[in-house]
């Protein structure tokens, strides 16, 4: 029989935690991260920005000789050829460039533009920027043999460069890059023609005020690149008479030879002429052609090149009026040193075929010193 004297003796039952602490415990140990590990909300550090800067300048001495009604006549003239200062900023997928270049009291802009590359495949820029046509126009001053890149490059019309010859203007250009055989750059642009802001404007509502271009450049090897080019260029078949602006197509094929001891540029150009003629009319149609090949002979003594270099330039404004073709030949040797100095001379001969044609016959003797510095932050 029981003890009923004996005491009663409870057992303690557990403590229950409530349900919702235990919860949040749980969910707190399956997010705290590993020792060591980094924490899962952290972001990449942004890239770190990069600054470019630099600037060029060439001085120039010529002697020239322009032939005239009474007999040749000589003149020589020393100039600063050109001083640009640049600058061009990096971060992430966002470049900014900016180059001006000063002439006396006044200063230009240059290249100007915002580039956005999200990737290697893709380059959006908005600015101010060279027409994509010529290779020889799209290589820097710098980096070409002779500085100067012939009578393509000297002529206006309208106060304005040849589209292939040194067109710059604000506009859009979009490049694709796919990685696929030939290394194939795709470009597109549209410009702003002049003429939508000249003195007597076209009408946006009736005129296209923009002039656009198309590129494909391949790479058939590692030394050598090529490319066809298109444009609608805008312009006036009058001289002076806005009614009469329209678009004219033109076109291009271009090759760059480049190896160690070697260096070649062609290209040729044709379309609608856009050229005025003695009545300030333009027709027919008009062809262009240049070629430079210059030698690398490699020195020591601080000299990093020799290179001696010749060219030809050819334009036909029009092949409705005989006697306007204008053509030059020109040869000399660049000595560089260092990459920071550069001596060239070079001796340079214009001939006009008759009285119609844009250019005098005359011979340039130019003796130029060019320096240049760059920096970077950054990198």
């Amino acid at each position: 029989m029981a003890n009923r004297n004996r005491p009663c003796v409870r057992r303690a039952r557990p403590r229950r935690r409530p349900p919702a602490l235990g919860l949040a415990l749980f969910l707190l140990a399956i997010a705290a991260p590993a020792q060591g590990d980094e924490p899962l909300t952290r972001l990449p550090a942004p890239p770190e920005p990069v600054l470019e800067y630099g600037a060029r300048l060439f001085v120039r001495d010529t002697l020239s000789r322009i032939a005239a009604a009474g007999g040749d006549v000589w003149r020589h003239e020393r100039s600063l050829d050109q001083a640009r200062v640049f600058t061009r900023f990096e971060r992430g997928i966002v470049r900014l460039a900016v180059e001006v270049e000063l002439s006396g009291d006044d200063a230009e802009l240059k290249d100007t533009a915002i580039q956005l590359a999200p990737n290697r495949y893709v380059e959006l820029e908005a600015g101010r920027f060279k027409a994509p046509m010529s290779m020889l126009w799209l290589e820097s001053k710098w980096r070409l043999p002779p500085t100067e890149r012939g009578i393509l490059s000297e002529l206006r019309q309208d106060d304005r460069a040849l589209p292939f010859g040194g067109l710059r203007g604000d506009g859009i250009r979009l490049e694709l890059r796919p990685r696929v055989a030939l290394d194939p750059r795709l470009t597109a642009a549209v410009v702003q023609n002049p003429a939508s802001s000249a003195p007597a404007p076209l009408d946006p509502a009736d005129d296209v005020t923009q002039d656009a271009f198309a590129r494909l450049e391949v790479e058939p090897t590692s030394f050598l690149r090529a490319a066809a080019s298109f444009a609608l260029f805008g312009t006036t078949r009058q001289a002076g008479d806005i009614a009469s602006y329209q678009h004219v197509p033109l076109g291009g094929l271009e090759a760059r030879l480049a190896t160690r001891h070697l260096r070649l540029w062609l290209e040729g150009f044709v379309g609608t002429s856009f050229f005025y003629q003695a009545d300030g009319s333009s027709s027919g149609a008009f062809v262009a052609a240049r070629a430079l090949v210059a030698p690398r002979l490699r020195t020591g003594g601080g000299i990093e090149r020799l290179e001696p270099f010749a060219g030809a330039s050819v334009l036909d404004p029009t092949g409705d009026v005989s006697g306007d073709r204008v053509a030059e030949i020109v040869a000399g040797a660049s000595l560089a040193f260092r990459d920071d100095w550069r001596l060239q001379l070079d001796v340079a001969h214009r001939a006009a075929e008759g009285s119609a044609a844009p250019l005098a016959d005359s011979t340039l003797i130019r003796l130029q010193l060019g320096a240049r510095f760059a920096g970077t932050v950054g990198r």
